[in-house]
């Protein structure tokens, strides 16, 4: 293998994508949704500011912050939209599969590369165009910031640097999930469907059920009339109540970590309003110091992992069957 010739590829890949006008078409319909979501977290950041700044206001979460505002972000990506989502399956789904249709990849393997450095330099291309896209987005959002004079301070830059990184991973698990499937199949189109079916079970099937079963698991909440509990024994009633939720909030975490954009829908919201995520878990309180960067990390290490695991996943499936997939 040599990385010179992944890296041909992979540029070569990249400028394929990016000069395409599907991708151009899907980016702008991206930016434009986001932009909406952006301008809406702008206006709440200066009400809640208004707000704040009056003689007797009181908000739980304190003063809001410029990095409130990349929430709109996620909305515009994995929320509402699924724009993002729709790029990263366009990047992916006929990569093979287009090559197998038109014979092109027999003549990409005759001379001198190999399987894998073929099937690398593809998965690197389409990184890159998504790494493109995402910054696109993040600078536009930094600069409509800068026009109201909205401007993050250095702590703030440390949480968004790491919300690119995520955003990139995750679009790019739903590229590789993409090129695994164009990887089985033999036509283009199947290859789209099957993508699109996959990205819904990975994620609103997912939830969904993910959520019906802790329903079913956990049971009915404590009340008053449970377990013979009366009005003179609150104390208990408040012990119980408070471990029946820790435990909910404890088996929501784990079953929904195989859920792909519920792992990133999590940590959107703790890098980008982290009183928020710590209050949906019960660890924050108005009279709380704001959190630094690295207690969110060690907050949402679970979800990061499942975000680096499943393009390992997907590439790892995809890698076997093109090195096995037979050319005749």
């Amino acid at each position: 293998m040599d990385f010179k010739r992944i890296t041909l590829i992979g540029y070569k890949e990249f400028q394929d994508h990016i000069t395409s006008r599907r991708f151009l078409a899907l980016l702008f319909l991206m930016l434009t949704i986001t932009g909406i979501f952006v301008f809406k977290e702008i206006g709440s950041y200066i009400e809640d500011l208004e707000e704040y700044s009056t003689l007797y206001s009181y908000s739980f979460f304190g003063l809001p912050k410029p990095v409130n505002i990349f929430e709109g972000i996620k909305s515009g990506i994995a929320g509402s939209s699924i724009f993002g989502s729709i790029i990263a399956i366009t990047l992916g789904f006929d990569l093979i599969t287009k090559e197998r249709e038109t014979g092109s990849i027999k003549a990409i393997l005759s001379v001198p590369v190999y399987r894998d450095e073929v099937i690398n330099g593809k998965a690197l291309g389409g990184i890159l165009a998504i790494a493109l896209a995402v910054t696109i987005v993040f600078v536009l959002t930094l600069g409509i910031m800068l026009i109201y004079s909205i401007v993050p301070d250095l702590n703030e830059l440390g949480f968004l640097f790491v919300f690119w990184l995520i955003t990139i991973l995750y679009l790019s698990g739903i590229f590789i999930m993409s090129l695994m499937v164009s990887s089985f199949s033999k036509t283009s189109g199947i290859s789209f469907i099957y993508s699109l079916m996959l990205l819904l079970i990975l994620t609103s099937v997912i939830y969904s059920t993910g959520d019906f079963a802790v329903d079913t698991i956990m049971g009915q909440e404590p009340s008053i009339n449970t377990n013979n509990m009366g009005l003179s024994d609150p104390k208990h009633y408040q012990e119980e109540s408070n471990a029946y939720y820790q435990r909910r909030i404890e088996l929501t975490n784990l079953v929904f970590y195989i859920s792909l954009d519920t792992n990133y829908r999590k940590t959107s919201i703790a890098l980008t309003k982290p009183k928020l995520y710590l209050r949906t878990q019960s660890e924050y309180n108005s009279e709380s110091p704001d959190p630094t960067l690295s207690d969110m990390l060690g907050k949402i290490w679970g979800y990061v992992l499942f975000l680096i695991a499943y393009p390992i996943a997907f590439f790892g499936i995809a890698y076997v069957k093109f090195m096995r997939m037979d050319l005749r």
